[in-house]
């Protein structure tokens, strides 16, 4: 028998080139599985701080995983009545606060460019002979009485135009005939308990900022004089008026105490100069070039009908003995002596208009 093995196929070889080819990828794997494994095992150092080993055996720096945060429950708000409404009330106050603050700022900015602007307005003097003077047994019962006199005073107070008028003698129902016919108010007024040297003015052009009065001595007695601070309504600049009425006669007496009326008045206005703002004074002053060189000097006042104080004293031509002047940041022009008052018997004076200019505030 013979034998089967002498007749198998030989086993055929690979090449020798595949063989080191194959060889060569077998100690290439071997090593990365060593190397991986060998990784593996290298000790955590990160909280020592040391590097980790890198399969190529380069140290890096192991990458640092923060804790997740705890997540806290939320808590329901819930607000009372009272403190929803406590919020409510702060709320409504800042908003109010906001816009007060937005109107004042508004107001501030009106009131700069006025004070940059001048104004004008009318402003006369006028004694209206007061109605005891004209009741039977009064000085001028010679004169209409008071009833048919204070509407033609109206009339002329109208036709004038005046915005603002210091009255003398005015007693308070010729006062509450002439505010009625005019629309002007007035103060002290009626109600005052001489209302003699009340002024008049037209609330749509001006509005009282504050009234007060000084004495003088006027025919052995006191008397009230009237201080009224003014507001013009669409420029919001001020000003005082000062309304007078001073002794008449020329005797030693009521000479002397026409004068220091005039000196009482002088010291009063120079006082309200002291606050910047423009001054008017009007009157009855029972004299002329008298009261011209008396007042107008020590004030530096100028009159609305002329003359002038500059290196002494030169009155104008003609003067009446009511006036109407001002200090040096009010221009006058238009002035009038209305004589149709004394000639229509509506009263023993004339009625004195002009036309008053204040400067702008910066200007004064």
């Amino acid at each position: 028998m013979s034998d089967p093995s002498k007749h198998r196929a030989p086993t055929p070889r690979a090449p020798r080139s595949v063989v080191r080819r194959a060889l060569a990828a077998a100690v290439a794997l071997t090593v990365v599985g060593v190397g991986v494994a060998a990784a593996t095992q290298v000790p955590d150092l990160v909280d020592g701080g040391a590097a980790s080993m890198s399969i190529s055996g380069r140290t890096s720096t192991p990458v640092v995983e923060e804790a997740p945060q705890a997540v806290v429950p939320g808590v329901e708000l819930r607000l009372t009545k009272a403190r929803i409404a406590e919020l409510e009330r702060l709320e409504r106050l800042a908003a109010a606060k906001a816009a007060r603050e937005k109107a004042e700022r508004i107001a501030a900015r009106k009131a700069e460019k006025a004070a940059a602007q001048p104004f004008t307005f009318q402003v006369a003097s006028f004694n209206v002979l007061g109605s005891n003077h004209t009741a039977p047994g009064g000085e001028r019962r010679s004169f209409p009485p008071a009833g048919a006199r204070t509407p033609q005073a109206a009339a002329v107070i109208r036709s004038h135009g005046t915005d603002l008028v210091g009255l003398q003698e005015v007693k308070p129902d010729q006062l509450v005939g002439l505010t009625r016919a005019t629309g002007m108010v007035a103060w002290p007024g009626a109600g005052a308990a001489d209302p003699d040297n009340s002024v008049m003015w037209d609330p749509a052009r001006f509005e009282l900022v504050e009234g007060s009065t000084f004495y003088v001595t006027f025919m052995s007695r006191p008397r009230p004089q009237t201080v009224v601070r003014l507001r013009d309504r669409e420029t919001l600049r001020e000003f005082y008026l000062v309304n007078m009425h001073t002794s008449a006669g020329h005797d030693p007496r009521n000479t002397s105490t026409r004068v220091a009326g005039w000196d009482r008045g002088a010291a009063e206005v120079r006082a309200l100069r002291a606050t910047g703002l423009p001054v008017l004074v009007t009157g009855d002053m029972n004299d002329r070039a008298a009261f011209f060189c008396r007042f107008l000097p020590p004030t530096g006042f100028v009159a609305a009908v002329g003359g002038s104080t500059a290196g002494g004293c030169r009155p104008p031509a003609r003067m009446p003995v009511d006036w109407v002047v001002g200090s040096p940041d009010v221009a006058f022009s238009g002035y009038v002596i209305d004589e149709s008052t004394v000639n229509r018997r509506i009263s023993d004076h004339f009625y004195i208009s002009a036309t008053a200019t204040v400067a702008p505030a910066d200007a004064g």
